[in-house]
């Protein structure tokens, strides 16, 4: 019985380097762990890319891709919700990768695209170049945060945090009172909340400066 291997392409590899990302975190990628993976030897990774440099760059465009969308009706608040919901999307899918997220914003053309079409709704909404860039800034980190506060709880879960505490009442009585909650990130209700609060107080910004 003859088996067929999949072909090995350069989006298979990067679909493969995004898994193992995922998966294992960035440190854990380099040519053998990807090769190994795809089923085929080191050297054949070459023929698609240069190094890992190039593949961690191609994995950036392809995870920057997935934030780009158009909301081309609504407020200029709506519309900017839209494209920050569509970034925290894609923080909370792949939060392992998000050092490639960050660095994609700029540093890809979908990324780029992505910050474009932010610029375009804020400029059009009456913001100075400015106070586009603030907003932008203020929405960014915000998202951006989160994002590494749930990578921060892969790493050290909140179980193990509080458990590590709980001979210790009479130290912490008010962070054990709380319990894991207080070390739960992933809450998309929490984004929703802060972007409203972050939107209202740039838009009371704006209409103080008009």
């Amino acid at each position: 019985m003859i088996i067929r291997r999949e072909p090995l392409t350069r989006l298979r590899i990067i679909k493969l380097a995004l898994d193992i990302i995922d998966t294992e975190g960035l440190p854990a990628l380099n040519m053998r762990r990807l090769a190994a993976a795809a089923g085929v030897k080191p050297m054949s990774l070459y023929h698609h890319f240069p190094d890992k440099h190039a593949i961690l760059g191609a994995v950036a465009e392809w995870v920057a891709a997935e934030a780009l969308c158009a909301p081309t009706t609504g407020t200029w608040q709506e519309r900017a919700r839209l494209l920050f919901a569509a970034l925290h999307a894609l923080v909370r899918t792949h939060p392992r990768a998000l050092p490639l997220v960050t660095t994609g914003l700029l540093g890809t053309v979908a990324g780029r695209r992505w910050i474009e079409e932010l610029m375009g709704v804020l400029l059009g909404a009456g913001f100075t170049p400015d106070a586009a860039a603030r907003v932008y800034r203020l929405l960014a980190a915000f998202t951006l945060g989160l994002g590494y506060a749930q990578l921060l709880s892969l790493e050290a879960p909140a179980e193990t945090v509080i458990g590590a505490l709980t001979s210790r009442w009479a130290d912490y009585p008010n962070l054990l009172r709380v319990g894991l909650q207080v070390a739960v990130w992933d809450q998309p209700l929490d984004f929703a909340t802060g972007v409203d609060v972050l939107l209202e107080r740039v838009a009371e910004e704006l209409e103080d400066a008009g």
